[in-house]
């Protein structure tokens, strides 16, 4: 029996994050006839929210610290690298990436894979954490990128050479069509990690333009993060506390998808994140503001907000798609269809599979 390609995919955490969804859909994907897959991370413990996942998927997990301030894989990695004999090392976030990606090309490893999800400014305006993310790209084959501005910024700022960054969008699991609630009326829902960039403090003054508009605007948030107490705060001021409700983390998005009518994206700086791609794949009506070129590109099939305008001017545009049941059924549809035929995981991994195959073919 000929040996399945062993992968090793290496992730900071298994909490909830977009790179850990995007790795899952990921995982569900793979074809396990030909390719071994482990995963291993940073710092991980069964009861952290992806660990289940991972168990049910009959992927082998490997914590390698079992406390995140506890650097245990500085030891732990090493040899399981040694040890792993692995033909692919695919790195996830931060961490993952910097010490991976070296410690995986001094293992031997003969392909070493860059995965970057990361929109977050700091590795590229402080001279320190742009040096190590530098010296970490040189030891990778392939930098795989979500959006075309993390590609930009890498050969701008980092001087990666162009041809070693692929562009591979996130793409979504085959998943079940959830079955809307029926009552559900002018509930506006967000959802992502609580930090600055997403910027939830303009989703709060949206829901406060839109109910002065209507008393009967609710809204729902999920996700948590280092401003959560800071955007309280902040919905408290704004007067519209009592018709917010805060979901936090949660491993699964169905209550939250079932309990809204229009999904709201205000952040400024990702492209297409996962949350966007899920909503439009359940048909929900989404409203983004439209701040690049891949938002814009898909202003057909979601209600673009024009970044130029005010928060008022924003309400007054969702105000007016949910006064149109029929509209706002019609732009799931385009979504739900644009979601299927171009943002499929199964896509993705197919093409992600071929460029581990290409650079051992080329080792």
């Amino acid at each position: 029996m000929k040996r399945r390609i062993r992968v090793l995919h290496l992730i900071d955490n298994l909490d909830l994050g977009g790179a850990q969804t995007v790795l899952f859909g990921m995982l569900e994907c793979f074809d396990y006839t030909r390719f071994e897959i482990v995963l291993a991370a940073m710092h991980a413990h069964p009861g952290s929210i992806f660990f289940a996942r991972a168990v049910e998927l009959g992927v082998r997990v490997v914590p390698l610290s079992p406390r995140r301030w506890l650097p245990w894989y500085l030891a732990t990695l090493p040899e399981l690298l040694i040890r792993g004999r692995f033909d692919v090392v695919h790195c996830h976030l931060y961490v993952s990436n910097w010490l991976g990606k070296p410690l995986a090309r001094l293992s031997g490893v003969p392909a070493v894979v860059s995965h970057d999800h990361c929109y977050d400014r700091f590795r590229f305006e402080r001279p320190l954490f742009a040096a190590i993310d530098t010296l970490a790209n040189h030891f990778a084959d392939r930098i795989l990128v979500i959006a075309n501005s993390i590609r930009d910024e890498l050969i701008k700022i980092e001087r990666v050479p162009a041809e070693k960054i692929e562009l591979v969008q996130n793409g979504l699991p085959e998943r079940p069509m959830l079955r809307r609630r029926l009552n559900v009326r002018k509930t506006i829902g967000g959802a992502g990690r609580l930090v600055g960039w997403k910027r939830i403090d303009r989703f709060l003054r949206v829901g406060k333009q839109l109910l002065e508009l209507d008393p009967e605007y609710s809204f729902v948030l999920a996700g948590s993060g280092p401003e959560e107490q800071a955007l309280r705060a902040l919905a408290n001021d704004l007067g519209i506390s009592k018709n917010l409700l805060w979901l936090g983390a949660t491993p699964h998005l169905d209550d939250f998808f079932e309990s809204i009518n229009v999904f709201l994206l205000t952040s400024e700086m990702e492209d297409l994140p996962m949350i966007l791609l899920e909503a439009m794949y359940h048909g929900i009506p989404s409203a983004v503001v439209a701040v690049n070129e891949s938002r814009a590109h898909i202003a057909g099939d979601i209600l673009a907000l024009d970044p130029k305008n005010t928060e008022s001017e924003w309400a007054k545009a969702i105000h007016e798609l949910v006064q149109h049941p029929e509209k706002c059924q019609e732009l799931g549809d385009r979504g739900r269809e644009l979601m299927r035929k171009e943002y499929m995981a199964r896509d993705r991994v197919r093409r992600i599979e071929q460029i581990y195959l290409d650079l051992l073919g080329e080792r």
